[in-house]
């Protein structure tokens, strides 16, 4: 598990079955000091976070086949919670 900033929300027009009807979210991961870490990232999103949030993701594959009900699922990360708050670091300008 891991927290990312969502930067923005995808659309697809052709995917994977097993996609229909979940929400594409884009994220930002994060370091353990809230800095952009690796290139962003395409997850869906069960829990409805909007662009700004910062959310835990998850690429755990048997959460990821339970979520979609399928296991041939191309789906590699999916959002797991919203943060309630921005994290301190982050607030202060640090």
């Amino acid at each position: 598990m891991q927290i990312a900033r969502v930067l923005g929300h995808a659309t697809a027009t052709v995917k994977h079955d097993s996609m229909n009807g979940w929400k594409l979210i884009v994220l930002q991961p994060l370091d353990i000091n809230y800095q952009p870490d690796e290139f962003p990232q395409l997850a869906i999103d069960p829990l409805g976070a909007r662009k700004g949030d910062y959310v835990f993701f998850t690429s755990d594959t048997k959460y990821i086949h339970k979520l979609t009900g399928r296991n041939d699922s191309p789906i590699r990360f999916s959002v797991q919670g919203i943060l309630d708050r921005v994290p301190e670091s982050v607030g202060n300008g640090s």
